[in-house]
């Protein structure tokens, strides 16, 4: 793999923002990419890649991002039609615009170079060692595009945040390296929406990560839905840092993307605060799927639940590596992961590893997985009362993929989760657009 470090040492050497950014934020993206030229790239033989092979992946190959000649504000996806939010767009990773907002937005190379206060507590301080991750380094290493957001606890939001990003004909065999941050104060609450898609079928390598921040009290209700080209290749890190008696939930959605590696790993690391990581992965053709959970729990009278749920067609894969790590001093942990998958295909294929490693000795810890197809005594039970094969199987599928907003509180998170759903299965051709 040394044409690979030689190519990213070449872009690292040429990017023109190191010649303008603070030392501090220098010295951090070198210590990141020394880091990144030292980690051995993902392969079959390492434990947490066993899954997923990634030479389609390494031979290809995927210049730098260029500066666009112009962005412009797009028009939103129909799905967004009727719903109100603060609107947050950007274009192949980086913002173009926004509404009025009651809140800081501000574009992540501008916060960056203005020092922002949180925006320093957040990279400064190692977030956590224990999930060492590949393409993570890789974003540290380039960050620059993206966003900063920040909600005081003087913000009063009355409805959703919602960031649309849109790759465009520009992402064609590029590298696209993005990151979100979001810093929320002590009592704070909101709902966030990540929404990536492209129209088209551009071949592209998107390494994102969504950085949150939470203080004591805050809560969050996240939703992210990858909806990429079925061409692309989409590597997603997802990490949460929660202080006391904080509570995040995240739902994710996987779409798109010829191959997609979902990396979400929430740090408990105050006293007294939750996490639920929910999430569908509905895949189809040739798409490969793989989901990676890592759950810390750092501090004591913590509590984490995992539902992730695939929904494989044709000859696509689904994996998911759930992992549980419970320090020491984390007693009175009660954490549950649990990973349910439905095949439509004799063709489909899903693997799933459950993980515990606990160091604590006062804990309540499960897990549990299971795999399997559509069950013929329930679909006879609808067609007897009358329902046709089809829309019985339906039914069954629907009550499947519901399970996965149970933990969800907002009731217009819960009804966008359940029409990009219904679109999938109408682009799936599983049912009608009129059902």
């Amino acid at each position: 793999m040394n044409k690979l470090y030689d190519k990213y040492n070449s872009y690292f050497e040429d990017d023109n923002f190191n010649k303008v950014a603070p030392k501090w934020f220098k010295t951090f993206r070198e210590k990141n990419f020394s880091l990144f030229k030292e980690m051995n790239s993902p392969k079959i033989t390492d434990e947490d890649w066993r899954f997923t092979n990634l030479n389609d992946f390494f031979n290809s190959d995927f210049l730098p991002m260029s500066n666009p000649a112009n962005l412009n504000k797009f028009d939103l996806p129909e799905v967004f039609d009727n719903f109100d939010a603060h609107y947050i767009f950007l274009v192949n990773g980086r913002l173009v615009s926004n509404s009025k907002c009651e809140f800081k937005i501000i574009n992540l190379k501008d916060a960056i170079l203005d020092e922002e206060k949180n925006l320093l507590k957040i990279l400064k301080n190692e977030f956590s060692s224990a999930n060492k991750d590949f393409f993570y380094l890789l974003n540290n290493s380039f960050l620059e595009n993206g966003i900063y957001l920040e909600v005081k606890e003087s913000d009063n939001l009355k409805k959703p945040i919602v960031i649309v990003n849109k790759f465009d004909s520009d992402s064609e065999n590029t590298f696209i390296n993005s990151r979100n941050i979001f810093y929320f104060d002590k009592s704070t609450s909101g709902e966030i929406i990540e929404y990536s898609f492209s129209d088209k079928n551009e071949k592209y390598f998107s390494n994102k990560v969504s950085m949150f921040y939470q203080e004591k009290n805050s809560n969050i209700e996240h939703l992210s839905i990858e909806d990429g080209s079925k061409s692309s290749f989409i590597f997603s890190n997802l990490k949460i840092k929660q202080e006391r008696d904080s509570n995040f939930t995240t739902n994710s959605i996987l779409i798109g993307g010829k191959l997609i590696r979902n990396n979400v790993h929430p740090l408990l690391d105050g006293e007294g605060s939750y996490s639920s990581v929910l999430g569908l992965y509905l895949s189809q053709e040739e798409q490969l799927m793989d989901n990676y959970m890592f759950v810390e729990h750092a501090k004591p009278n913590c509590g984490s639940r995992q539902l992730y749920k695939g929904l494989l067609k044709d000859e696509s894969r689904g994996v998911f590596h759930g992992r549980i790590l419970v320090h020491k001093e984390a007693q009175k942990t009660d954490a549950k992961q649990t990973n349910r998958n439905l095949l439509l295909s004799d063709s489909a294929q899903v693997d799933t590893k459950p993980q515990l490693e606990i160091y604590a000795d006062d804990v309540k810890c499960t897990h549990g997985a299971t795999t399997g197809q559509l069950n013929k005594d329930a679909i006879h039970y609808l067609r007897a009362r009358g329902i046709d094969e089809d829309k019985a199987i339906t039914m069954l599928i629907r009550a499947f993929t519901d399970e996965v907003v149970e933990e969800l509180k907002s009731s217009k998170l819960i009804n966008f989760h359940q029409e990009i759903v219904k679109n999938w299965f109408v682009r799936a051709k599983m049912v009608s657009e009129h059902n």
